[in-house]
């Protein structure tokens, strides 16, 4: 298990529910034991834990604050949703109920959702509140996607709101999911409203969560039907219009279920990182992993951006440097050239500054490579289509004659970011890269982050690369874990 991102003992990290208090985040969690009746049934039973954080890597694991219901409970299973501070001085918990096995709780032979409600004075020890357990109105909504409720107080209509993970009676199932909308005065009794977002887009808007930053606001929700991502929409008020902007994502397939908070001046997203079947790079995406945050910048124009939260650097230190080299160029126009440098370790920050010449195709970092620079994973600039990527290889398990090698995929897909080169001053970017255990972690100019799975942590080399083009890097630098610190 890793050092930086985070994993309990007896297992995995499944979305994340944010609250901050006291200048604290503390961060609510699906945890999963993964004991499902087959290796598919991912979130069997989740109860809610709780980790307490300051920077967003230093973390207090209190274990279980919510657990899940019995065989004749609505709450079988706990699931996704949101905490908020009530007028009565207590804090309110609204979380999703679903009971998988007991017909009670189906219909048609499917489980129903159901918003379920608990109390606490301290936000560690709660109290169900079942008699207050409600399904969704079925004149507006269907009642098999009924989900993550988030709870806010509505400033300008002086109520409470709650947004869920929810679909229009009626609606197709490729794109028929909707932000869902109920309103509250006393946290007590809901009516159901027309969706608050319904775009006609997606299967389902999971995990939604709602923010004011500056003078815009900022919805958030994630999907999985066009890709597993989780996406923002902006708008200068709660009505909308909400519009996406053009890179409408924080990172890639490997963050999942992002939602947010803020603590003191600064808002953090923060969700998992999905492990692999078989702890395998050719095996398949699963439900929950590790956690994982971004802290969360707004530009000039509105849109936002991530950087590395400040837990990073706590742990990390100049006087444990372990590599600082001088400038290096890399040249080839007829070909790929590279750079190896040895010593990375299984945990550590690497930072550069790479400066590329205009006519370069491609241009990047290699890690966990071997000493020929021919197996491991890369992490690629190309500018001519704007994006970087992550790739790896093998791409796949070898297959019999030389072509199986997956080379229809020129990259590893779900793990491609949009990025405008044309913003850049004078061709220049500035890389940081977070190693630990089997997470790669990349930020760019602290304002995007592209995170991935690479389970073979036992390669020692690393380095840069060019392809038909030229590169310059500078200030090359890689730190390891301060020593005498525990940050677990």
């Amino acid at each position: 298990m890793g050092q930086i991102f985070y994993r309990p003992k007896d297992g995995w990290v499944g979305d994340t529910i944010p609250f901050a208090h006291d200048g604290k985040f503390y961060i609510f969690y699906l945890h999963d034991e993964r004991k499902g009746n087959t290796q598919d049934e991912y979130g069997y039973r989740t109860s809610w834990n709780l980790l307490i954080t300051e920077d967003g890597v230093n973390i207090k694991d209190c274990g279980i604050v919510l657990p899940v219901g019995e065989y004749e409970d609505a709450d079988y299973a706990c699931y996704t949703g949101s905490v908020i501070e009530g007028n009565d001085g207590k804090f309110h918990m609204f979380y999703t109920a679903q009971n998988n096995y007991n017909p009670k709780y189906h219909r048609d032979g499917r489980p129903l959702q159901y918003v379920a409600h608990a109390v606490s004075e301290d936000l560690i020890h709660w109290d169900k509140l079942p008699e207050l357990t409600f399904g969704a109105d079925e004149s507006i909504y269907e009642p098999f996607d009924w989900r993550d409720p988030y709870v806010f107080f509505n400033e300008e209509e002086k109520c409470f709101d709650m947004l869920l993970a929810a679909r229009l009676k009626g609606a197709s199932e490729k794109n028929g999911g909707c932000v869902g909308l109920c309103r509250s005065y006393d946290l007590v009794n809901w009516k159901a409203m027309s969706p608050f977002y319904n775009p006609k887009s997606y299967m389902t808007h999971e995990c939604p969560d709602l923010f004011k930053m500056g003078n815009k606001w900022y919805l958030i929700y994630s999907t999985f039907s066009e890709k597993f991502v989780t996406h923002y929409r902006m708008a200068d008020s709660l009505k909308g219009p909400w519009v996406a902007p053009i890179e409408d994502t924080f990172d890639g397939r490997a963050f999942y279920a992002a939602k947010t908070a803020k603590a003191g001046e600064k808002r953090v997203a923060f969700a998992w990182v999905p492990t692999k079947r078989d702890d395998s790079d050719f095996g398949q995406y699963e439900w929950g992993g590790d956690f994982i945050a971004h802290e969360i910048n707004q530009k000039e124009n509105g849109n936002l951006c991530v950087k590395p939260v400040s837990g990073i650097f706590n742990v990390f230190g100049n006087e444990m440097k372990s590599v600082d080299i001088n400038p290096i160029e890399i040249q080839n126009n007829e070909g790929e050239a590279f750079y190896v440098i040895g010593g990375m370790k299984s945990t550590c920050m690497i930072e550069a500054k790479i400066e590329y010449d205009s006519n370069t195709r491609s241009f990047g970092i290699g890690l966990r490579q071997d000493n020929s620079f021919s197996n491991g994973y890369y992490l690629r600039f190309e500018p001519f289509y704007n994006r970087v990527v992550a790739d790896m290889w093998p791409r796949c398990i070898q297959g019999v004659n030389q072509w199986y090698v997956d080379g229809d995929k020129p990259f590893m897909v779900e793990l491609e970011r949009p990025f405008d080169y044309r913003s850049l001053e004078n061709n220049k970017v500035d890389i940081r890269v977070i190693a630990d255990d089997t997470i790669l972690c990349l930020y760019v100019n602290d304002s995007m982050a592209l995170t991935m799975r690479a389970y073979n942590n036992e390669r020692p080399f690393w380095g840069f690369f060019v392809n038909d083009g030229s590169i310059k890097v500078s200030d090359i630098c890689m730190y390891h874990i301060c020593k005498g610190e525990n940050y677990v």
